[in-house]
């Protein structure tokens, strides 16, 4: 799943646009030392009007993304971990499969000091890259979804050795 917070508003209005419901992609993935992977992307925007619809998005994720501004104000900051909360934390998704990602909107703004992460989102990995660089996302987004399933594959590894422990 993924939860886009991006400011798209005029720059430096800083007015959010979430996405309207549920947007969903899927594509194959280059993850760096692995195989390519499928993904299934749920942009669901984070917009409180489709609240009621969230646990269903959130159930079977395996990886949660948040996608914001380089330059976030303080509310943005706490609506990021009330999404953390909401989509993360509550599913059981440990801080490895989970990750924010800051749009530096420019390359002036990349080569700043990088916004302070704050609360539970300080946990988390970050990457920060402008979208004007089409080249650095595929590689942020494949560092990001690497760490997620390799954590995803830890687990069911424990889990399958529980199962083959108990008998």
């Amino acid at each position: 799943a993924v939860v886009s917070t991006q400011s798209t508003g005029d720059a430096g209005s800083g007015e959010y646009h979430p996405t309207a419901g549920v947007r969903i992609l899927e594509f194959n993935c280059n993850i760096p030392n692995s195989q390519p992977v499928e993904v299934q992307l749920w942009d669901c925007g984070g917009s409180p009007q489709f609240e009621s619809c969230w646990p269903a998005i959130a159930r079977d994720a395996t990886a949660l993304l948040l996608v914001g501004s380089a330059a976030l104000p303080a509310t943005e900051l706490q609506f990021l971990e009330m999404l953390y909360l909401r989509f993360g934390a509550q599913h059981g998704l440990k801080e490895s499969q989970c990750a924010v990602i800051l749009n530096s909107m420019d390359d002036a703004t990349s080569n700043s000091a990088p916004v302070q992460l704050t609360g539970m989102l300080a946990k988390l990995p970050r990457e920060t890259v402008s979208m004007n660089n089409a080249a650095e996302l595929p590689t942020a987004f494949g560092r990001i979804l690497g760490s997620a399933l390799r954590t995803q594959t830890e687990e069911w590894r424990k889990g399958e050795n529980q199962i083959l422990s108990v008998g």
